[in-house]
């Protein structure tokens, strides 16, 4: 059920499906036309997760009531493995795949579910994205058990959009050879649905809005007397009609049957599809020269909206071949430009490909950011796969701020204007390319310092030596010449991290002979300072400055520490790997893997003690000191706690997490909006802690079970 591109090897897959009907329109509905709506396939299930669908589908191809075809090594059909971190336990379902990298579980959502479908609507929110476009493949619902999946998924799609008031919309994927068909399903769209009843059903000119996409396209049947016929009817009806029409329509040529004109000019609104057309920034300024621009001016000539469509990248080696990351993101630029070149063209409107599309990696929504958070036996797309480190949730806030630049309320920029990270998780790498940050210099020595008497020296990243996560490490190595003062502080990674109070930096070492342990993992600010001469230490107590010494001989160890406490306030401008020691000559090599700045809980490795009971805790934090006024949810946790509050709470709030013996066991910064704030606790091991919030000199304390 996918739509062939015939130009680029490219797959079309977009759009949602929004509903409404011919009732007088809502005042909240609003239109579509200066919005961005983003394309919602919500086509993923996975078995045992109750739906009439009943098999692993979209993930990979599944049979019908079995759990054959569970996704595993070579047996998947999806590219960009999801961040699932936010999905409650009984959203998610075990694969055969191997863990992620990072020891946790490898578990799929389920679009089938209400909390699933609803958490993607706060994304929206969250990120001032206006709303969604749910797909209907026609074809799909011939099938009752599809269509009785897809017609629950609007529903829960129309509770969730009127709950984070976004605008939603119906979408057809067709072609026009059962004009019958489609007319019934419209209508029990209308009369069994209701859901265009919505007061956020997206209307246009005073017409609830219905998409068509598909009519034209060679790969499908021509018929353009059908074409029209069901434009018309539904316009009659009293619809505002878009038509999700080839690249080429207007020209009639390529991936377009000829004859279609009459039906193209049918439509209100017109949104050529583009996904795959090009690959590159060049291609997207082509792109607008050759299409948009003649486009734009023959709708407006014709009395026909425009809705040009974005994309972020694409690839669909896992399910189709094809070459990795075959249509880079270019850390955001790629989508930018088009962004870019759709503004200067004077339009406001767009239309994002899409959401939630992992298959084939064009998707905005959360995704592995690393090397960490994909299994650790199969390949998949990360959001880091062009070697900088890009956060999981980046696209949706590009998107956001997209929005905000289309609608006026911020200024347009030649390159994308937003941080490529946020809290709590600021940067984290592995080093194993087409998944993580890469080292932007290699064997350069930072320009804050003058090497002294240290000879070839060279930092880079090697695969096959030793390393801790992955095949690959960075490699330290060189001379050192002299017995008085020698150094060499090379430069790494080029960030902007702003350090707060509970920002962290943990990192593996593998020193290979005592010299070795003098090296290690610096940074340098913006204003000048350094790691290393503000007076850090480690978890042990050990000055972060190389000088001390870390590690252990021919062993990993992780370095961890609590970097805020000295640099709050401050902006990380680069990270540095150094040698810095004297009194000794002599040859260096030293492994440093695993380079994690975040300001979430980062457990250091002596808490990670095994599992404890109720029993003890109470031996060392009275019961009485539990306030009623903190609630903790679910117990157990697994990868997220909800903390509710009482009385007031709001704003930032410091939440010290504790061991049964009153050891603190991590500390991070929370957001208290609404009553309620969420904490991430995946590397928690699993047992009893006790979690303490402070705010503005008042304190509270509660329990946490986490289990894994």
């Amino acid at each position: 059920m996918r739509r062939k591109m015939l130009q680029f090897l490219l797959i079309a897959t977009l759009f949602c499906n929004p509903l409404f009907s011919l009732a007088q329109v809502a005042p909240i509905a609003q239109s579509v036309t200066g919005r961005v709506i983003c394309g919602y396939q919500a086509w993923f299930n996975t078995f045992g997760d109750g739906s009439p669908v009943a098999r692993w589908r979209h993930w990979s191809a599944g049979q019908y009531q079995s759990n054959n075809g569970v996704p595993a090594p070579g047996a998947i059909t999806f590219e960009a493995y999801p961040d699932v971190t936010e999905y409650a336990p009984g959203n998610l379902f075990q694969t055969s795949l191997g863990n992620l990298n990072n020891g946790q579980p490898s578990k799929l959502f389920s679009s089938w579910y209400y909390n699933v479908i609803d958490l993607h609507f706060k994304w929206m929110q969250d990120n001032g994205i206006d709303g969604a476009a749910l797909q209907r493949f026609l074809g799909e619902t011939r099938d009752g058990v599809f269509r009785t999946n897809r017609d629950s998924v609007t529903q829960r799609l129309r509770r969730a959009a009127e709950k984070y008031q976004r605008s939603f919309y119906i979408m057809y994927d067709m072609s026009a050879d059962d004009t019958t068909y489609f007319k019934n399903d419209w209508l029990h769209i209308e009369n069994d649905l209701n859901v265009v009843n919505s007061p956020y059903y997206a209307h246009q000119d005073g017409k609830p809005v219905v998409c068509i996409w598909g009519f034209g396209l060679t790969d499908r049947v021509s018929a353009p007397a059908n074409s029209l016929a069901i434009i018309n009817w539904l316009k009659a009806k009293g619809y505002y009609v878009i038509g999700g029409v080839p690249t080429y329509w207007r020209t009639g040529v390529n991936d377009t049957h000829p004859g279609y004109s009459a039906v193209f000019d049918a439509f209100d609104m017109i949104s050529p599809w583009s996904v795959g057309r090009f690959g590159d920034n060049t291609g997207a300024d082509n792109f607008k020269n050759n299409q948009i621009v003649p486009d734009l001016a023959y709708c407006n000539t014709h009395n026909i909206d425009y809705q040009p469509v974005i994309f972020s990248g694409f690839a669909w080696s896992n399910w189709n071949g094809g070459t990795r990351n075959q249509i880079s993101r270019n850390k955001g630029e790629f989508f930018w430009r088009q962004l870019y070149n759709i503004r200067n063209a004077g339009l406001s409107t767009a239309y994002i490909a899409m959401f939630d599309e992992y298959d084939e990696g064009t998707n905005i929504m959360k995704m592995a950011d690393s090397y960490f958070a994909v299994p650790n036996n199969q390949y998949f797309l990360t959001s880091s796969a062009d070697g900088t480190y890009i956060g999981s949730d980046f696209y949706l806030r590009l998107v956001g701020r997209a929005t905000q630049v289309l609608k006026g309320d911020q200024p347009l920029t030649t390159n994308v204007p937003i941080p490529y990270s946020t809290a709590p998780l600021w940067f984290r790498t592995s080093v194993e390319a087409d998944y993580d940050a890469m080292l932007i210099w290699t064997n350069s020595a930072d320009p804050s310092s003058v090497p002294q008497n240290v000879s070839a020296p060279l930092c880079g990243v090697v695969t096959g030596e030793t390393s801790h996560t992955g095949p690959s490490s960075i490699r330290v190595s060189g001379t050192d010449n002299s017995t008085g003062t020698s150094y060499y502080y090379f430069r790494a990674f080029d960030v902007n991290i702003p350090v707060n109070a509970a920002t962290k930096l943990s990192f593996w070492t593998y020193p290979t002979n005592n010299l070795s342990r003098y090296v290690t993992v610096d940074l340098v600010m913006t204003d000048g300072t350094t790691l290393r001469d503000i007076g850090a230490t480690d978890q042990n107590g050990t000055s972060m400055h190389p000088g001390a010494g870390h590690g252990v001989v021919n062993n990993w160890r992780r370095i961890f520490s609590n970097i805020g406490s000295w640099l709050n306030g401050k902006t990380i401008d680069r990270i540095m790997i150094a040698y810095d020691h004297g009194g000794e000559t002599g040859s260096f090599k030293t492994y440093i893997e695993d380079i994690i700045i975040s300001d979430t809980i980062t457990v250091n490795s002596p808490l990670r003690t095994a599992a404890v009971t109720e029993a003890n805790a109470k031996t060392a934090i009275d019961e009485s000191s539990l306030s009623g006024s903190l609630q903790v949810y679910p117990q157990p946790a697994t990868n997220t706690a909800i903390l509710k509050f009482r009385n007031g709470w709001k704003g930032n709030g410091v939440v010290t997490i504790l061991n049964v013996n009153g050891t603190a066991a991590g500390q991070q910064v929370i957001n208290i909006e609404g009553g309620q704030a969420s904490l991430p606790v995946s590397e928690l091991r699993s047992g009893m802690y006790f979690l303490r919030v402070e705010q503005k000199g008042r304190s509270v304390t509660q329990k946490l079970v986490v289990t894994h």
